[in-house]
């Protein structure tokens, strides 16, 4: 039975200034990275995750943030979606024109799922995308692209806990040659192995990715608790400036949207913590105390016994 995700803790990030010399930073890197670690989506679904850039996805002009719980009818259409390199990646290096990628979004279901041993969906599948701008952030370009899958909204079943819908950026080397049932346009919504289809393919590196949920009814299975994200601990955190930095809708779980789009808090779930941990303290502390007591009382019945003795 699949596991719920709770919302993860949010992170806070400041906002990336659109302008010509604008890149992502260390900390926007480490952020998304530790999103996907504490999502369950690394090393579960992807073996790892070091990201060349921040993935910004967009449903109907609204950015989203990394596990964003969305409603179906919100995500219904394909999104757009811009890339912006990280610190490390010059713009002559992973993302310029003339460079070929793969752009896939895939279901790895509830948390708790095997993904070893149950198929992720495949919702979307586009090969010989390219990317167009003269400055970051950089779009997509689906011209010349041959698109595999069209994109197909999400449609969980009801009742199987939160999916998450990962949509991810390949690196399409000279070398790419994609397997024979998915090769050619129009293959219909399908199931696969992710990991499998990157191997067959041989695609490269995993460039960018985001991820978002989406629910049907009410879950039927026990939640499975996960690790916040504490943006403090993060070490690109005291190099991080206003300028600089990824878009606090793209990284930052705190960026809201429309009340019809979105739901979720991680208020209760920090407040459930915080209580949990509080009523742990306490039955501590008096289990202390009680033990000290009785080694009090324990030492006068001892010191009443001698003297007796005595006289």
């Amino acid at each position: 039975m699949f596991a719920l995700l709770p919302t993860l803790a949010l992170l806070a990030l400041p906002a990336l200034a659109q302008n010509s010399s604008t890149t992502a930073t260390e900390k926007d890197i480490e952020a998304i990275e530790a999103h996907f670690t504490q999502a369950q989506l690394v090393p579960e679904l992807f073996e790892e995750f070091d990201p060349e850039g921040i993935l910004t996805v967009s449903f109907g002009g609204q950015d989203i943030s990394p596990g964003d719980k969305l409603d179906q009818t919100a995500v219904a259409s394909s999104p757009e979606i811009t890339v912006t390199p990280g610190p490390d990646s010059g713009d002559s290096d992973d993302f310029r024109a003339g460079r070929l990628y793969t752009v896939l979004m895939a279901d790895a279901n509830a948390v708790g799922t095997d993904q070893k041993t149950t198929e992720q969906t495949r919702h979307w599948l586009v090969n010989g995308v390219s990317v167009s701008g003269d400055s970051a952030p950089y779009a997509l370009n689906y011209t010349g692209a041959t698109t595999i899958t069209d994109y197909a909204g999400p449609g969980p079943f009801e009742g199987t806990g939160s999916h998450r819908y990962v949509i991810a950026l390949y690196e399409q080397g000279s070398d790419f040659a994609a397997p024979s049932n998915l090769s050619t346009a129009g293959v219909p919504l399908g199931t696969w192995f992710l990991p499998n289809y990157v191997s067959e393919a041989k695609l490269g590196d995993l460039l960018a990715a985001n991820y978002f949920q989406v629910e049907n009814g009410q879950a039927t299975s026990t939640a499975e608790s996960t690790t916040a994200v504490d943006s403090a601990t993060l070490s690109g955190a005291a190099s991080t400036t206003g300028s600089g930095s990824a878009s606090a809708a793209q990284i930052s779980g705190g960026a809201s949207a429309s009340g019809a789009s979105r739901s979720g808090s991680a208020g209760a779930s920090a407040t459930s913590a915080a209580a949990s941990a509080a009523a742990t303290s306490a039955q501590s502390g008096a289990g202390k105390n009680g033990v000290a007591m009785g080694m009090v009382m324990g030492a006068v019945g001892v010191v009443g016994a001698v003297i007796g003795a005595a006289l």
